[in-house]
C-alpha cells in the first residue's frame, strides 16, 4: 500500500530532436551498389563515429556506498530488476549522489516536494535536476532526470506506479541515490548519444534494446501489491481511480520520433480465469493506431504501453496478454504474475 506523494521528471525537449539522434544522413551513391572499378579514395571514415546508443548491461561496478545504507539496497534492488527486465544495468555516478543529497536536504530544509528548487531558499543549489548535478560535478554532456519520494520504500512505490515505472526502467546509464530521512531521490544520466544535455530522460541515446526486443512489469512470475493509489502519483495517471490495481507496462525500444507501439489488445485475468476490467493507455502517437479501446495519454512513451486495472487485485496469479505492433511488426506475449 502507497502512502507517500511521489514525483517524476518529465522529458524537457521535444521528440523531433530524436531523428537528429539517430546518426542519420547516408544518401543516394548514384550509381551501382557493386562497382567494377574500385574507389580512388578509402570509403572508410577517417576518424571513428560517436556511438549513438549501447546495448542494455548485464552487470555493472559494485556501489561505494556503505554495507547496510539503504542506498546500497536499493542500487542493488534496481539493477536487478533492469537486468529481468533486459533493459540494463545502471552505474553509480558519484556527481548524481551529491546531487541527489543536496536535493534531499533542499527538499527537507523546504517540507516541500518535487525536483525544481527555488534560489534563494535553504539548500538551493539548482534550479532543475540538471542544473543541480553540474552543481555537483556531473558532466554537462548528458541529460539528468530525476525521480523523487517522500518515503524511503521509494524503489517499491516507483515499481508499483504508471509514469515512474517507466521512468526508472528507461535508457538511461548512471544513477545517484540519496535515502534518509523519510525522503528518496534518484537522479538518472544519459550520456552514450546524448545529441545534447538538459534536465530531463530521452529516448535516443543511452541504453537501447535490439529493435526485435521487449520488456515487460511486472516480469515473470513476480510477486506484486494488488493495489496501486493513483493519486499519490503525479502526475497521476487515473486521478479518478484513488484506488486501482498493480499497472502492467509493455515496452519497445523507440530512439526516434517514428518508433511506434500501437495496441491491439491488452487483458489480464486472474484467479478462475476471470477477466480484470482495466483500461490501456498509450502515447499520443500511438492511438491511431491501436484498438479504439486505448486511451491516449501525453505522459506515456512512445514505445511503452499500460494496462491499468480499475479496481485492486486479489490475491492470487494473473496472466497478461499483449498483441500489438513496433512499428508494423507483429508482437504476441503472455505472461503471469501474482498478488497479493
Amino acid at each position: 500500500m502507497q502512502n507517500s506523494k511521489f514525483t517524476l521528471s518529465v522529458l524537457a525537449t521535444a521528440m523531433t530532436l530524436a531523428l537528429a539522434a539517430c546518426g542519420g544522413g547516408g544518401g543516394d551513391d548514384g550509381g551501382s551498389k557493386n562497382p567494377t572499378t574500385p574507389p580512388t579514395t578509402p570509403t572508410t571514415p577517417t576518424t571513428p563515429q560517436e556511438p549513438t546508443s549501447v546495448p542494455p548491461a548485464t552487470s555493472a561496478p559494485a556501489a561505494t556506498y556503505p554495507g547496510g545504507d539503504l542506498r546500497l539496497a536499493a542500487f542493488n534492488a534496481l539493477n536487478d530488476y533492469r537486468i529481468k527486465m533486459g533493459v540494463g544495468a545502471l552505474k553509480q555516478d558519484a556527481a548524481l549522489d551529491i546531487a541527489a543529497e543536496n536535493h534531499l536536504a533542499y527538499l527537507k530544509a523546504n517540507s516541500t516536494s518535487g525536483h525544481e528548487e527555488t534560489a534563494g531558499k535553504p539548500g538551493f543549489t539548482g534550479a532543475n535536476p540538471y542544473d543541480q548535478g553540474v552543481a555537483a560535478g556531473a558532466s554537462k554532456d548528458q541529460w539528468i532526470s530525476q525521480a523523487a519520494d517522500g518515503s524511503i520504500g521509494c524503489l517499491a512505490d516507483f515499481r508499483n506506479s504508471v509514469y515512474h515505472l517507466q521512468g526508472i526502467t528507461g535508457n538511461q546509464e548512471t544513477v545517484g541515490l540519496a535515502i534518509r530521512d523519510g525522503y528518496c531521490v534518484m537522479n538518472f544520466g544519459v550520456k552514450t548519444g546524448a545529441n545534447g544535455s538538459g534536465y530531463g530522460l530521452p529516448q535516443w541515446g543511452g541504453q537501447q534494446m535490439a529493435t526485435n526486443t521487449f520488456a515487460y512489469s511486472p516480469v515473470d512470475a513476480e510477486s506484486v501489491p494488488g493495489t496501486f493509489t493513483a493519486t499519490a502519483e503525479s502526475p497521476s495517471p487515473a486521478p479518478d481511480l484513488p484506488s486501482a490495481g498493480h499497472p502492467v507496462m509493455f515496452r519497445v525500444p523507440a530512439p526516434t520520433a517514428s518508433d511506434v507501439l500501437t495496441v491491439t489488445s491488452f487483458t489480464l485475468t486472474g484467479p478462475g480465469g476471470i477477466s480484470v476490467p482495466a483500461r490501456i493507455l498509450v502515447a499520443s502517437g500511438a492511438k491511431a493506431g491501436s484498438s479504439s479501446t486505448t486511451i491516449s495519454d501525453a505522459n506515456v512513451y512512445s514505445g511503452v504501453a499500460f494496462l491499468l486495472p480499475t479496481q485492486p487485485l486479489t490475491a492470487g496469479t494473473y496472466t497478461a496478454t499483449f498483441a500489438g505492433a513496433r512499428n508494423g511488426v507483429a508482437i504476441n506475449k503472455s505472461w503471469s504474475f501474482t498478488a497479493f
